[in-house]
């Protein structure tokens, strides 16, 4: 029997389940990994939707912040689970559609690379898994707040 150790299991959530190891855009790749959790939850009431976003977040922070110490990088490319927080929050009472889908996703990637402030304050003030993660929250704000103007 082959022993699946603990910081095998953070290094495969911390990934996305392993978007966040292929190549080039890893990033992209995982913010790519919300959607279908979007499509499976995005039927739930807003406040039961939101929960589950706020409790996966506290779980990512926890994540992100055992896979930099594996890593040895605090905000490794490989972690993405931030990504997909990110994004599952821009999708907050979004109508599920694709057209919904790639606005948000093309939204999100544009504040997750830009980084318009707060966002760069917290990526490089906060320490940890609250770094890696609350940047990427704050993107997701963004998208949700365009998103909210413009296609829901």
């Amino acid at each position: 029997m082959v022993e699946v150790r603990k910081d095998d299991w953070i290094a495969f959530l911390a990934s996305g389940c392993g978007l966040g190891t292929l190549p080039k855009v890893p990033g992209t790749w995982g913010s790519l990994g919300a959607l279908p959790l979007w499509f499976l939850l995005g039927w739930l009431s807003n406040g039961w939707y939101l929960l589950l976003v706020i409790l996966f977040s506290g779980a990512a922070i926890w994540v992100a912040d055992e896979a930099g110490k594996i890593f040895k990088v605090v905000d490794s490319p490989v972690i993405v689970i931030d990504e997909i927080a990110g994004l599952m929050l821009g999708l907050l009472g979004v109508s599920l559609s694709f057209t919904n889908a790639l606005a948000a996703f093309l939204l999100f990637r544009f504040f997750d690379i830009v980084k318009p402030f707060p966002a760069d304050w917290c990526e490089a003030n906060l320490p940890g898994g609250y770094g890696v993660v609350i940047d990427d929250l704050v993107a997701g704000i963004m998208t949700w707040i365009v998103m909210q103007i413009f296609f829901v």
